[in-house]
């Protein structure tokens, strides 16, 4: 196997329900890759493969969740395949969002009722049950918390809705 395949299994496989792809230690551990500048060598490689296949409508994404790279299929292309997984329920939407805001801003948890202060609900039960059984969340019932899956970061650009949110704040904030 040379080097381009060995990327390719690995950045496609899946680890467990949740996970697919493979850690930067993983791929320099099956590449064999070794020495001070293995780290710049490895990217590059993945810029090479991207680039290699991106006719194809693939790409090389980074999962800064569980921080994976994986193979992914090409937006405008896997659109026209995949629905929206919350259409005709926006309110899974608006408590996905609530539970990755409140999730990143105590290191990867939060308790069930910070969401349900910051959705301004009474009862998010259903919501947080609906998302878990999609895989997105697991519920820690005995301490009453939540804990993000890496499945979002697989579905959801985190870098382009963080940059997003970041110049939505830029702009109301040098409104006022």
């Amino acid at each position: 196997m040379n080097e381009i395949s060995i990327i390719m299994h690995l950045l496609s496989r899946r680890v467990n329900l949740h996970e697919f792809g493979a850690s930067e230690d993983e791929l320099l551990r099956y590449l064999n890759i070794k020495g001070k500048n293995k780290h710049i060598y490895l990217k590059k490689l993945i810029i090479d493969l991207s680039n290699y296949i991106e006719p194809l409508g693939y790409y090389v994404k980074f999962n800064p969740l569980n921080f994976y790279w994986y193979l992914s299929v090409n937006s405008e292309i896997s659109n026209m395949f995949k629905t929206n997984p919350f259409e005709g329920h926006p309110s899974l939407a608006a408590t996905l969002f609530c539970t990755l805001t409140c999730c990143l801003k105590n290191e990867g948890y939060t308790q069930i009722q910070e969401i349900i202060k910051l959705r301004k609900k009474k009862t998010l039960s259903e919501d947080l049950k609906e998302l878990a059984k999609k895989g997105y969340l697991l519920i820690d019932h005995k301490n009453n918390e939540i804990r993000l899956t890496p499945l979002i970061g697989y579905q959801l650009d985190l870098n382009q809705l963080f940059m997003k949110l970041a110049l939505i704040n830029n702009e109301t904030t040098s409104k006022n």
